[in-house]
């Protein structure tokens, strides 16, 4: 019997498939001990909708009704298995977003207005100066460009003005202009999401260093600025208490690891941070799926059982964070 702290399903996301009642269903049949429901939060500007929305004619108010339509129906199936017998707990929480910067208020204002139906926050952030990130390699590329063309334009201003008589205008490398393109990528993402946890105090942070899901091989190191701030955001993190995801997702996208990959893994490690699972699936599919691939993964990087948590709410008590057992730790390998 395992956990996962983050999910979507097709009902309430329309980049997931399948009904929410389908995924909980899923996971009870396999056995889950918890298990968490934690739609996107709503966006609340026309120019952040996603293609499928746009196609769909849908408004950042359609949005915000179809969380509260979540809400109530993950409160009912919260109910309904609490009282069912199957054994399984469920969590309601939401995946947060960060994109500019007035969307905080209203994000902490559509919280407080659900305090009663949300247990708890997986904070993420999809988004860099207004560019998602991991919605598409397309849209990623197409970040990384604008942030390219931003730096050279910079960099050649910088350059001309240094320029004495006829010498030659220097041209900017392009290898270096993307690698400068990516840094300041980086550290947009994490200083938008340093803002984000100072705000909210996510109890989980979901797919941190996000931005590298289509850079598999880039190492955090080689972008010094950038990797000072993640190091400040782990370490802001566990002062407060929040865990880091361990997701298996990244093993259905063609990694050969979970997320957020060995470098982060490390670096929680070094500073004492602690970690909870997830399949954040998108179907009833990907219920529980490539656990066993997650288990070993984990073992191969240094995890062990005593740095894995569970969020647990007793009743109407205060939420826990709770260590695995060793038979659930077994028994993460036994999930397909």
């Amino acid at each position: 019997m395992v956990f996962s702290h983050h999910s979507h399903s097709g009902q309430f996301c329309r980049h997931a498939v399948g009904s929410l009642e389908s995924m909980v269903a899923e996971a009870a049949r396999k056995g889950f001990k918890m298990y968490s429901l934690t739609e996107h939060c709503p966006r609340w500007r026309d120019q952040d909708l996603y293609p499928e929305e746009i196609e769909a004619n849908v408004t950042p108010s359609d949005l915000e009704a179809t969380f509260e339509a979540f809400l109530s129906e993950a409160q009912r199936l919260k109910q309904l298995y609490a009282s069912n017998g199957s054994g399984m707990e469920i969590l309601v929480g939401m995946e947060t977003e960060h994109i500019y910067e007035k969307d905080l208020s209203l994000l902490k204002t559509a919280i407080d207005r659900n305090r009663d139906k949300l247990d708890f926050l997986v904070g993420s952030v999809h988004h860099s100066d207004g560019h998602p990130i991991d919605f598409s390699k397309e849209r990623f590329e197409e970040a990384v460009q604008w942030y390219t063309t931003t730096t050279t334009t910079t960099t050649t201003s910088v350059l001309n003005q240094n320029q004495r008589g006829g010498e030659e205008e220097e041209k900017v490398d392009d290898s270096a202009a993307a690698a400068a393109a990516l840094s300041t990528l980086l550290e947009s993402y994490f200083g938008a999401q340093r803002r984000l946890m100072e705000a909210l105090h996510p109890e989980v942070i979901g797919h941190f260093a996000l931005p590298l899901l289509f850079t598999p091989t880039t190492s955090l190191a080689s972008h010094s600025t950038a990797y000072a701030l993640a190091m400040g955001n782990i370490r802001y993190a566990i002062d407060y208490g929040a865990l880091f995801e361990l997701s298996s997702a990244p093993f259905r996208k063609g990694w050969d690891q979970g997320w957020p990959g060995e470098e982060v893994v490390r670096m929680v490690i070094e500073e004492g941070g602690r970690f909870c699972l997830s399949d954040d699936a998108h179907s009833v599919g990907q219920v529980g799926l490539n656990y066993y691939r997650l288990k070993e993964w984990m073992e191969k990087v240094g995890v062990k059982r005593e740095m894995v948590y569970r969020l647990h709410k007793p009743g109407d008590g205060p939420l826990q964070r709770i260590p695995i057992e060793e038979e659930d730790w077994k028994q993460i390998g036994n999930h397909s």
